[in-house]
């Protein structure tokens, strides 16, 4: 399944949906970062249109999987970058949903272009859970920590490769990083939290931009959008 593209997302969930098995956790795990071409397939910014909306629309196509599994988890990773924004609290709500789906700069400020991506995973995370919760699915969000070995630099040729080399002391291994990931998907201990934020497997605001996470008109702006957008697809593709 290629997650920068509508149609192959559709595609994989209709043959999963085909084998009739019960869908317990989705973990929503993509992250694309400095990405080699600037547009998806559907002519979103790569980075939104990977990090976010694939995620959003491989859900919004299992939702009633999910329900039907029931007790259920979503697990988003995101990461501490979103608190990397240039959006203030006091912008127009237009102006910051603007900077979510079509982030400034983008050929200038790579980790702003991946740090709304990310912000995009908080605000979705919240908004299921206020949508959802009452049929079953619990939500999580999380900040995996600082890895190497996920190939997310591989578009940065040499000095990915450094960069990976010389920060290996300093970071945590992958089965380090994927630890918090696997305790919101599976951990009795979890079973009945959800619209938390974990870090190093324990809930924390440490690291959560606060203002913009809790911000409820954000996140129903970014949702409306969204369904905006993958509704806009299917359309499409009726004709």
């Amino acid at each position: 399944m290629n997650l920068s593209s509508l149609e192959s997302i559709r595609k994989a969930v209709k043959e999963f949906l085909s084998k009739n098995w019960p869908l317990h956790a989705l973990i929503l795990n993509a992250g694309i970062f400095a990405p080699a071409d600037k547009a998806t397939t559907d002519g979103f910014e790569m980075t939104f249109g990977t990090n976010h909306l694939g995620h959003f629309y491989l859900t919004y196509l299992l939702l009633d999987k999910l329900r039907e599994s029931a007790p259920s988890r979503v697990v988003l990773v995101s990461s501490r970058f979103h608190n990397y924004t240039e959006i203030s609290p006091s912008m127009p709500i237009e102006e910051k949903l603007s900077c979510l789906v079509q982030p400034p700069d983008t050929t200038a400020s790579t980790y702003k272009t991946y740090a709304y991506s990310k912000l995009c995973n908080v605000l979705f995370a919240f908004t299921l859970h206020e949508l959802e919760n009452k049929n079953g699915i619990n939500t999580y969000v999380l900040h995996p920590g600082s890895m190497i070995g996920t190939r997310i630099w591989r578009n940065w040729g040499l000095f990915g490769t450094i960069a990976n080399f010389l920060l290996k002391p300093f970071v945590k291994s992958l089965q380090q990083g994927a630890a918090t990931t696997v305790y919101c998907a599976a951990s009795p201990h979890v079973e009945n939290e959800s619209s938390q934020y974990y870090e190093d497997c324990w809930t924390s605001e440490k690291s959560l931009c606060v203002d913009l996470a809790h911000d409820k008109v954000l996140q129903n702006a970014l949702w409306d959008k969204s369904i905006e957008f993958v509704t806009n697809f299917e359309n499409k593709r009726q004709y």
